[in-house]
């Protein structure tokens, strides 16, 4: 797979960007379904981690496409930590067109 929907601080300019910046790729607006759950995963670091539900409210966020993510996957996981899993889901771009893609979610084991 060779996409991954970003938001939070991922995503183009926010505090953790710098963990793809150097990724060669293709940013396009998109968006996904689910509820946004604040987690803090140190003192003074509260963070964004989206529930997965298709019933749930519209997340804005931005789907990335690169051939090189597949060099990245183990860096990526490592960095979002054990709050997040990396899991398949539908994604929607600005045109409405579905496509699946690679997300960072909520880790529900740490409730």
């Amino acid at each position: 797979m060779n996409r991954l929907f970003v938001y939070g601080s991922l995503i183009p300019n926010k505090k953790n960007f710098y963990i793809l910046k150097n990724i060669t790729g293709l940013w396009q607006n998109a968006f996904t379904f689910g509820f946004i759950k604040k987690i803090i995963i140190a003192k003074d670091s509260i963070y964004d981690a989206i529930v997965l539900n298709p019933n749930g409210n519209k997340i804005n966020g931005f789907l990335f496409t690169s051939y090189s993510l597949k060099n990245y996957w183990n860096k990526i996981d490592n960095f979002e930590g054990q709050y997040y899993y990396r899991t398949i889901t539908n994604v929607y771009l600005r045109n409405k067109n579905l496509i699946q893609a690679y997300i960072y979610s909520f880790n529900l084991k740490h409730k």
